[in-house]
């Protein structure tokens, strides 16, 4: 079982289970956000997203939960830093899937985007960079790695319930030799930023066919995980190796009391999530 890894589905999980029946308006209001759109795209996107919501429902969920009550049964045992990447690579693989789902449903409104909403994109960006800068390149050294740190104990929190003191020393140390660089991160996030607005900019000329914008759009989503700019996969690479190991060397840490509190979690949030899909499936 891979604390890291996995807990990136677990995030989308926790979330989704308080309100997975929403989970389209909540994807439309942050999508808007951005893009601010027009009263005419405005049914467009919800309707994709609908459609996005009700595809995951009765074709993905069902491997998601599958992928939980699998964790669930692995987190009593001990893991090696192998097991901790496959795991991550399981879930990089179901992002991928999300994002290409949403291509199709999203092609009539990408191609209806205007001048006025890529710049109100880049506004936004523009602002999430500052609020970036402010959460992880504020301080020194020193203040840098104890947020780091502080971060990865609420996540561990998260799932094993409250690690104890030698836990807490074990990531503070290992978290000294972490290859991850607020600056470099920086720098990818300005990457992929870009890689975005170029692909909108491409996706929104004039005279493409449906299935001329669809390429554009799914190269996209392949770029977003994996890049074809060779440093940054290869820095990608690099910190992937280092999460497997940490994931793998905490949860062997970990006490039986703490992995079957992890195991009670993720049997909850599976619950929680077919609880809620019977009950969309019963609505409708």
């Amino acid at each position: 079982m891979s604390l890291l890894s996995v807990l990136t589905l677990l995030a989308a999980c926790s979330t989704l289970r308080i309100g997975y029946s929403q989970a389209d308006t909540l994807a439309y209001w942050w999508i808007d956000h951005y893009l601010d759109f027009s009263a005419a795209q405005a049914p467009q996107a919800r309707l994709a997203l609908a459609q996005w919501q009700t595809w995951h429902r009765t074709r993905q969920l069902p491997d998601d939960l599958v992928l939980l009550d699998q964790a669930a049964q692995e987190a009593p045992a001990d893991a090696t830093p192998a097991q901790a990447c496959r795991w991550w690579k399981t879930v990089q693989g179901r992002q991928e899937t999300y994002l290409q789902a949403l291509v199709e449903p999203l092609l009539e409104t990408v191609g209806s985007l205007d001048e006025r909403q890529l710049r109100h994109l880049q506004t936004k960006l523009d602002a999430s960079n500052r609020e970036w800068r402010d959460t992880y390149l504020r301080g020194d050294n020193d203040q840098r790695h104890r947020a780091s740190t502080d971060r990865i104990i609420d996540r561990a929190d998260t799932l094993y319930g409250r690690i104890d003191s030698a836990q807490r020393r074990f990531i503070a140390e290992r978290l000294r030799s972490s290859p991850w660089d607020p600056h470099r991160w920086q720098q990818e996030r300005q990457r992929q930023q870009l890689d975005l607005l170029t692909t909108l900019k491409a996706a929104v000329q004039p005279g493409q066919d449906k299935a001329q914008r669809a390429g554009v759009l799914r190269a996209w989503v392949g770029r977003t995980v994996q890049p074809d700019d060779e440093a940054a996969r290869q820095y990608r690479e690099q910190l992937f190796r280092f999460q497997c190991e940490l994931a793998a060397d905490l949860h062997n840490r970990t006490s039986p009391e703490q992995r079957q509190h992890a195991a009670t979690r993720l049997q909850g949030w599976a619950a929680d999530l077919r609880n809620a899909a019977s009950a969309m499936a019963t609505a409708r």
